[in-house]
């Protein structure tokens, strides 16, 4: 019977440990995302920079 509720109590503690891991990385998924589209504009307007100063030498 003890090892049952040993075995309960692991659970439940591993349980809530990921359920705080998870809210945690879903908390800076907004932060993440914001980021990545700052990163892809910024590789955007850099290439069309490069584009527009390849166009006029020619």
């Amino acid at each position: 019977m003890d090892s049952i509720i040993l075995w309960l109590l692991a659970a439940s503690g591993v349980l809530s440990i990921f359920l705080f891991v998870a809210r945690g990385l879903l908390d800076q998924l907004p932060e993440i995302i914001i980021a990545w589209r700052k990163v892809q504009r910024m590789y955007q307007s850099a290439d069309r920079s490069v584009d527009d100063s390849t166009d006029t030498d020619v």
